[in-house]
């Protein structure tokens, strides 16, 4: 059910006046494409509860989605229409590294004025020192690395840790990263692998990993190259142990290659389990995507991530008042520091857009759901 709501999602969620225009750009097609409508089924979850309770002062939420296939280029076109265009008076949960970095070193947020409340991007070419207009809900990649090797080779003595990357700036920042970690440590890598970020193709990584076989093996992969990696990986007789980074969505595994090829891959998160109904904000994200738990699917991280950025977004727009603009936006979202989201700190400044540091360890178990 929630694959056919993501894939029916549309791309302008709006009531019949609306007046204040949020534009994203996500991939809505290509191998990032389930991701991509994640994100913006999340952004539209909150927007329309705002809109159902009668928009912000009166005025109702126009969430404007444009497709950008994860190219960069796009990515900037897309947010060029979204400002000139769409009069966006801000931006919401943009995806990937790698369009993330052409949209700011295009300077057209700068140019503009208007910020862009969260990507899924934890590099560190992207977070530091990055974009004064870029404010940013997640840890870093060098967080999720560091948390993932402190337990494989502190706590369970694995000191053969290899790596499967992305190539591009997602890839480069956490095998980077992986590096440091592991030198920290007197440690170096047993191996590395790379595939192309336009064709997914992890086979022949695969293979070179299985005839490695190490204890561990780190992916810096999004969700369907993992899951492809993983069953080719297993298939060619590979043993080792495989953790992957927070891009890696576990849903979107297990429907690649199903239960019993996707369990025993440990994940690490950036945000709360979403089905920790300990948290406030997340009874009202379950009570808001009702249909999708009736369904009895599960709710990934990536619907998450769109609908906090979305209520930080609502949030900055109503500290900016009545008649709000891009630059008042942006002045709330600087006087953010410690603000609770409801059980979910994030923390800004005139300096510093590095809003959490939150990480959290995951696995699948072998029934399909995660254990931490």
């Amino acid at each position: 059910m929630l694959r056919s709501l993501i894939a029916c999602l549309s791309l302008t969620v709006a009531a019949a006046q609306a007046d204040i225009v949020i534009g994203q750009s996500v991939p809505t097609t290509g191998i990032a494409a389930a991701t991509g409508k994640a994100l913006a089924l999340g952004a539209s979850l909150y927007f329309g509860r705002i809109n159902a309770a009668g928009g912000i002062f009166g005025e109702q939420i126009d969430h404007q989605v444009l497709d950008d296939a994860n190219d960069p280029k796009r990515a900037v076109a897309n947010t060029q229409e979204l400002i000139d265009k769409k009069n966006a008076i801000a931006l919401v949960a943009y995806y990937g590294t790698s369009d993330t970095l052409e949209v700011m070193n295009s300077k057209v947020l700068d140019k503009a004025g208007i910020a862009l409340v969260g990507t899924t991007s934890g590099a560190e070419s992207v977070q530091i020192p990055g974009d004064p207009y870029v404010f940013h809900l997640r840890a870093g990649y060098k967080q999720e690395i560091d948390r993932i090797v402190k337990l494989l080779a502190d706590n369970l003595g694995v000191s053969k840790i290899a790596v499967v990357a992305q190539q591009d700036g997602y890839g480069e920042s956490g095998v980077a990263a992986l590096k440091a970690a592991l030198e920290k440590r007197h440690l170096k890598l047993a191996g590395e692998a790379w595939y192309d970020r336009n064709t997914g193709d992890t086979s022949k990584a695969a293979q070179q990993m299985a005839k490695l076989n190490p204890e561990a093996v780190v992916l810096v992969a999004i969700s369907k190259p993992a899951a492809n990696f993983i069953k080719a990986f297993k298939t060619a007789g590979g043993t080792s142990q495989l953790y992957g980074l927070s891009p890696i969505q576990y849903e979107e595994v297990i429907q690649t290659i199903g239960k019993q090829y996707a369990h025993g891959l440990g994940l690490s998160q950036v945000f709360p389990y979403p089905n920790n109904i300990q948290v406030r904000f997340i009874r009202d994200f379950q009570q808001d995507a009702e249909q999708v738990l009736r369904s009895g699917e599960n709710l990934s991280y990536s619907v998450l991530q769109g609908y906090l950025s979305a209520k930080l977004t609502v949030d900055a727009i109503k500290r900016a008042g009545k008649n709000p603009t891009r630059a008042g936006v942006y002045k709330a979202l600087t006087s953010m520091k410690h603000y609770d989201l409801g059980g979910f700190i994030i923390s800004f400044d005139e300096n510093n857009r590095l809003g959490s540091n939150f990480i959290d360890l995951t696995m699948i178990t072998p029934t399909g759901t995660l254990t931490r």
